[in-house]
């Protein structure tokens, strides 16, 4: 390689937001990189189905569109032995590779110099041996945030984490964080992926690797559930005070982050290529989000007989394995008859695949004290079963952008393929 290789995952920005920002010089580093390399949009599935983080990430890893990689859920590329992935690819051509938090990817290689999985993956860490502690520490984070709860032992982990990859000039920066925990939204997703990006600086710095993938998904989050408080949105709508108060902005907390984060990179004399896999536009009604407090103990309620594991996904989704296809098709059928005694709103979406069943919790509306769901059994006081997660702001848009510091964009340039990114990363091994 002519120059080792980072590339940033900034999952769903919207860069017309960024630039809002940007032109009132809140972030002098995305500025830099528009002026001085511009960006090409990306395109991706047009089917709004496919048009999700875990399925658009596989196609950046692989170069293989949905349709040629067939990757449906979060965690599935770990059973796709078939997928030859980036990271396995860079050191078969023998060079070496560092992670933090690659989307939906699996880790296969034979000696990563670092390997944080992505909190909802289930595949090793690799690493010095912190990294297996802050790797299970943030996935309890993450996993749990609608509780708004993190373990004593993952407080201990991530703490151990920072005395060991923060200098001390930097600790007044997590300490401002951490006492605003209590003021404002989402502080602890900014503290976590300020963690993630700099474990990876600190891991970057050590062994150097040739090719490495930092991937951030906290700015997602905040369009996600928050976009109607960012000063760029346009729309009319508004999330209640008690949600987040009108004063705060959250996506501005996170892009300064981003922002800072970049710009350590960008001393560290490498090829840079950012990409976000898709983008968001303001969603147009208020639709709830609602996680399982207690998977375990809520499919035990509904008797729900021949489980294998059950592991939570990303916010409502959760997997569940059974030890027989037929206990998996007894289980869909009843998991599908529930609704609400209210309105006769649909709980749960169920895709089933054979041992397997992928659930997502898609109840939109609020829920409220002596709320009842009926199926096959009669479940009162639903609430007390259900963590509330967020009211949904944004959602997907195909577009998505790209930024290579190897290689000035020209406004006029038309979009590119989301897999030719896959492309322009393998040429660089030769």
């Amino acid at each position: 390689m002519k120059e080792k290789l980072i590339l940033l995952g900034l999952n769903e920005l919207n860069f017309d937001y960024i630039k809002y920002y940007s032109e009132k010089g809140l972030l002098p580093n995305f500025k830099h990189l528009f002026n001085e390399f511009g960006y090409s949009e990306t395109i991706s599935e047009k089917e709004y189905k496919l048009l999700e983080p875990w399925i658009q990430w596989v196609t950046v890893h692989t170069g293989k569109d949905y349709k040629e990689h067939q990757v449906f859920r979060l965690g599935d590329i770990v059973e796709r032995k078939d997928l030859k992935q980036i990271f396995e690819i860079a050191e078969e051509k023998g060079l070496t590779v560092g992670a933090v938090s690659p989307f939906n990817a699996d880790n296969r290689l034979k000696n990563p110099k670092f390997f944080v999985p992505d909190p909802w993956t289930q595949t090793k860490a690799s690493g010095e041996n912190f990294i297996q502690e802050v790797s299970k520490a943030v996935s309890q984070a993450v996993n749990d945030n609608a509780k708004e709860s993190v373990s004593k032992k993952s407080i201990f982990a991530i703490l151990k984490t920072l005395l060991k990859v923060v200098k001390p000039s930097s600790y007044i920066e997590y300490f401002k964080l951490l006492i605003s925990l209590r003021s404002k939204v989402g502080i602890k997703a900014v503290v976590l992926d300020k963690l993630l990006g700099d474990t990876f600086i600190q891991q970057w710095k050590r062994y150097e690797p040739d090719f490495s993938n930092l991937f951030l998904n906290t700015g997602a989050h905040f369009q996600h559930h928050y976009m109607f408080n960012s000063a760029a949105y346009q729309g009319t709508l508004k999330n209640p005070e008690w949600y987040c108060p009108k004063k705060q902005d959250p996506l501005i907390d996170i892009l300064k982050e981003y922002d800072r984060i970049i710009g350590k990179l960008l001393k560290l004399n490498v090829r840079l290529i950012i990409c976000t896999g898709l983008h968001q536009k303001p969603h147009k009604h208020n639709t709830f989000y609602w996680r399982l407090n207690n998977h375990d103990d809520f499919l035990q309620k509904l008797e729900i007989r021949g489980i294998k594991k059950i592991t939570p996904r990303m916010s409502r989704d959760f997997l569940v394995e059974f030890n027989s296809i037929e206990d998996a098709e007894i289980a869909q059928k009843a998991l599908e008859t529930y609704d609400s005694e209210i309105n006769n709103t649909k709980i749960f979406t169920v895709d089933n695949r054979e041992k397997s069943l992928f659930v997502e919790l898609i109840y939109p509306y609020d829920i409220g004290d002596n709320f009842t769901i009926k199926g096959e059994k009669e479940i009162i006081n639903f609430k007390n079963d259900v963590a509330f997660v967020a009211i949904k702001n944004g959602e997907h848009d195909s577009i998505g952008y790209y930024i290579d510091t190897y290689k000035k964009v020209e406004k006029t340039s038309k979009p590119i393929e989301l897999k030719k990114v896959f492309d322009n990363i393998v040429q660089s091994f030769n």
